[in-house]
């Protein structure tokens, strides 16, 4: 079958952060793990957190981008972010040729796709370690590297099993 159809926002899937220490993953396997979702590609030890999480419908994600400020964010700065450049350098010598309100609406853009990755993932988690979970448990991860890596880690997860059918998954 070639279209793709929308999955059951009751079934959930379980994942894992890589930089958890009691999860051992080959450099290789890396992008493969996070494309994929598949645990068996990790080495998990006994005490692994393991992360639920729920597609969301096309309406769980507009609701969750109304709720970051999609109604009021900037065009401009939506504009500017994603013609920026992907190499590092190159979008350093590109931000810094902006003018003040284009740096502004830069940023202000940037921080929405923040809100809006943090809402994502408010909608999706169900569950850390088998019991109920908030994102705040998510936010008093530490060291902050691992909460950011975390944070980035469940989003690509969310975006998966969200936009995609179950052969992509």
């Amino acid at each position: 079958m070639a279209l793709h159809f929308l999955t059951s926002s009751e079934q959930t899937i379980d994942v894992v952060s890589t930089c958890d220490n009691s999860v051992k993953i080959d450099e290789s396997k890396y992008f493969d793990y996070l494309n994929t979702g598949d645990i068996s590609l990790l080495e998990l030890k006994d005490d692994a957190t393991i992360f639920k999480l729920k597609p969301l419908t096309p309406e769980d994600r507009e609701n969750a981008e109304i709720a970051a400020g999609a109604l009021t964010r900037s065009e401009l700065g939506r504009f500017l972010f994603v013609n920026s450049p992907n190499d590092e350098k190159e979008k350093a010598i590109y931000h810094h040729a902006l003018n003040e309100d284009e740096r502004k609406a830069y940023s202000e853009y940037a921080a929405y796709i923040g809100r809006v990755t943090i809402e994502m993932i408010k909608k999706s988690l169900v569950e850390i370690n088998g019991e109920s979970a908030s994102f705040d448990m998510i936010q008093s991860i530490r060291p902050d590297r691992d909460r950011l890596q975390t944070i980035t880690e469940l989003s690509i997860h969310v975006q998966r099993i969200s936009l995609i059918g179950d052969l992509g998954k």
